[in-house]
C-alpha cells in the first residue's frame, strides 16, 4: 500500500533534500542566491560539500575540513585556487555551474554515503587520504609543481601539511602501493628543491666557465688547451717551439678541457654545484640530500583499513594505554623502585618484564599489514588478560614494553609468560615472535638500564 503524501512528509522529504544540498562557502563576500543550492557559511553545520567562492587560505580550508564530520568532502572551485584540493573547477558560479559540480559530485557522494567516515583522531589524516582515493576512484599522483619549494605536489591532497610522511606510513603498512616518480635534491641550508644546476671552477669556485679543444703535439708530446698554442694565426707549440702545420700529421685534438675565466685554472672535470632558489645558498651536488617521490595506488589492506575505521597499529603503547594504567619511562623507573623499596621492606618477591615483538616486519611483508594488525591485537589481550590491579606497565620503544608484578617472583612471572605464549599461539594462525627478558630484586635495575 502506498502511504498518501502529508504535509509533515513532504516537508521532511524537503528538509532532507536540503541538507544534501546544503554547501559551506569559503571565500566571497556575501552569499550568492542559485535555485536547488543552500549555501552557508557555518563550518560547524553538515554540509554536502564546499565551494570556495574567492581565494581562499590553505590553513582556512584546512580548519574547516578538520573540523568536518567527513574530510574527504567534494570541494568545488571558483575562486582561482590552484593549490588547493578541489574536484570541480568552474569560473563563474551560477545554475549552469551547478549543473556540472552536482554531475562531477554525484560519483564521489555515492561512495562517500557507501562507506561513512570513521577514524581514531590521530589517524585522521591518513584515513583521509586513504579515503580521497578511494572515492575519487584514483591514484594518488604526483606531479610537478615549480611553485613548490619541494617541486613536487599531490592534486588530489592539495596543500596538506606532512603528506609525505603520511604517504609514506601508508606505503610501509602495505595501504598504499608506491610507484617511483621522480627524484629531487635538496638545499642543505634551507631544503628547497628549487635549484640552479651550474658547473664550478674546483679552485675558486665560479661558474665563469668556458670549454676548449685540447691539442696534442705529436713529436714532443705537449698537451695544452688550443689557445696556449695561438699565435696570430698559427699555431707553435709552447713546449718546443715548433709551428704545427697539419692536423692529424703533427697534432691532434683528444678532447676537451675547461678554463676558469677567473682564476685561469684548467681542468678536465668541473664541479657540479646548486644554488638555491629561495636562500641563495650553493651546496656541492654530492651533499644536496636526495628525496624520492612515489605515485600511490590503493591497495585492497587500504580499503579494508577504511571499512573497519582503523590503521593497522604495531606500537604496543597505544594499545596497551587504552586498556590499562600505564606510565612513562620515567614514570615507570620511580614506581618500580618505589615497589621494589616496599618489597624488601616486607619480604615480598617483585618481578618485572620487558616483552618485544621481534617479526612484526616479516610478517608484514608475508601476510600482509590488515592481518597482522588482527593478530598484534590478539597479543595485546592475551598479555592484558593476565595482568591484575596491582600490575604496572611502563612504555618503552615502539613494539616493546615494561610490566611491574609485585608479589610475583621470577619463576611464578615464567609460568605466566608461559601461559601467554599458549594463548597467542592458539589464537594466531601466523606465530607473532615474543622476547622476554624476567628480572627478579636488584637485577631489576639492570634491566631497566636498558629501557
Amino acid at each position: 500500500m502506498q502511504l498518501a503524501s502529508t504535509p509533515a512528509l513532504v516537508r521532511l522529504q524537503q528538509l532532507q533534500s536540503e541538507q544534501r544540498k546544503a554547501f559551506l562557502v569559503l571565500g566571497g563576500d556575501e552569499l550568492p542566491s542559485v535555485e536547488g543550492v543552500n549555501l552557508h557559511g557555518n563550518v560547524d553545520l553538515a554540509s554536502a560539500g564546499i565551494i570556495l567562492l574567492g581565494r581562499v587560505e590553505p590553513a582556512e580550508l584546512a580548519s574547516a575540513l578538520d573540523r568536518a564530520a567527513d574530510p574527504a568532502l567534494p570541494i568545488a572551485d571558483f575562486g582561482g585556487n590552484e593549490t588547493l584540493r578541489r574536484d570541480f573547477v568552474g569560473s563563474v558560479f551560477d545554475q549552469a555551474s551547478v549543473q556540472a559540480m552536482d554531475k562531477a559530485f554525484a560519483p564521489i557522494w555515492q561512495r562517500l554515503s557507501a562507506l561513512p567516515f570513521k577514524a581514531e583522531r590521530a589517524n585522521r589524516a591518513e584515513m583521509t587520504i586513504l579515503r580521497l582515493a578511494y572515492t575519487r576512484g584514483t591514484p594518488i599522483t604526483a606531479a610537478f609543481d615549480p611553485n613548490s619549494r619541494t617541486v613536487v605536489k599531490y592534486p588530489l591532497l592539495g596543500t596538506f601539511g606532512g603528506d609525505q610522511r603520511h604517504l609514506e606510513v601508508l606505503a610501509h603498512l602495505d595501504l598504499l602501493r608506491p610507484r617511483h616518480f621522480t627524484r629531487t635534491h635538496g638545499c642543505a641550508k634551507c631544503g628547497s628543491a628549487r635549484l640552479n644546476v651550474f658547473e664550478a671552477c674546483p679552485g675558486c669556485g665560479s661558474a665563469n666557465l668556458r670549454e676548449e679543444a685540447l691539442l696534442h703535439h705529436y713529436r714532443c708530446g705537449c698537451q695544452e688547451i688550443e689557445s696556449h698554442f695561438r699565435q696570430d694565426q698559427l699555431l707553435v707549440c709552447p713546449k718546443c717551439h715548433r709551428t704545427l702545420q697539419h692536423f692529424g700529421v703533427d697534432y691532434g685534438k683528444p678532447g676537451t678541457a675547461v678554463v676558469c675565466a677567473s682564476c685561469g685554472a684548467t681542468n678536465s672535470e668541473p664541479f657540479v654545484h646548486l644554488a638555491c632558489l629561495d636562500c641563495s645558498a650553493i651546496t656541492p651536488a654530492d651533499e644536496a640530500k636526495a628525496t624520492d617521490w612515489y605515485h600511490y595506488d590503493l591497495t585492497d589492506e587500504g580499503v579494508r583499513a577504511l571499512r573497519q575505521g582503523q590503521l593497522p597499529q604495531f606500537d604496543l603503547a597505544p594499545l596497551l594505554e587504552s586498556r590499562t594504567h600505564t606510565y612513562s619511562p620515567r614514570e615507570f623507573r620511580v614506581l618500580a623502585m618505589h615497589s621494589l623499596k616496599v618489597a624488601e621492606r616486607f619480604k615480598q618477591p617483585l618481578s618485572v618484564a620487558r616483552i618485544t615483538v621481534r617479526n612484526i616486519d616479516a610478517l608484514i611483508r608475508e601476510r600482509g599489514a590488515a592481518t597482522v594488525d588482527a593478530g598484534f591485537r590478539r597479543v595485546v589481550d592475551a598479555v592484558v588478560n593476565e595482568l591484575r590491579s596491582s600490575d604496572f606497565v611502563g612504555i618503552g620503544t615502539v613494539q616493546s614494553t615494561v610490566i611491574g608484578f609485585p608479589g610475583t617472583s621470577a619463576k611464578d612471572l615464567d609460568v605466566i609468560m608461559k601461559r601467554i605464549r599458549r594463548t597467542i599461539d592458539s589464537t594466531v594462525t601466523k606465530p607473532v615472535e615474543l622476547d622476554v627478558e624476567i628480572a627478579e630484586g636488584d637485577d631489576i635495575v639492570g634491566l631497566l638500564a636498558g629501557s
